[in-house]
């Protein structure tokens, strides 16, 4: 099964090429992300959405999650894992410890 470009489906969509604006340099959006399961260790694992729609048009099958791990997805059927630590650290931004108020 192939998957249709985006611009294909942005002309199906009845969305003019134009009409949609161009990122610039300077711009940084939040990376988007998704949570997969591996069936390998069990751990769900983030996983940039331009990696897994590029996996999915390839059939590879493997992805490779932000902190590196090549990640074989467990089936949709099977209840999802704790989460990786270390794609943790890579996605969510550092905590801040609370200011300690100091009464006088």
């Amino acid at each position: 099964m192939s998957v249709p470009s985006v611009s294909s489906r942005l002309r199906s969509a009845g969305v003019a090429s134009g009409s949609i604006p161009a990122q610039q340099s300077g711009d940084r959006a939040p990376a988007q992300h998704a949570t997969v399961t591996c069936a390998r260790d069990g751990l769900s694992h983030s996983v940039p959405h331009a990696v897994l729609a590029e996996s999915l048009a390839s059939g590879t099958g493997q992805l490779s999650a932000v902190c590196g791990h090549l990640v074989l997805p467990a089936s949709l059927a099977s209840p999802p894992g704790s989460h990786c630590p270390l794609c943790t650290a890579a996605v969510e931004p550092p905590r801040r410890e609370p200011r300690r108020r100091m009464w006088r």
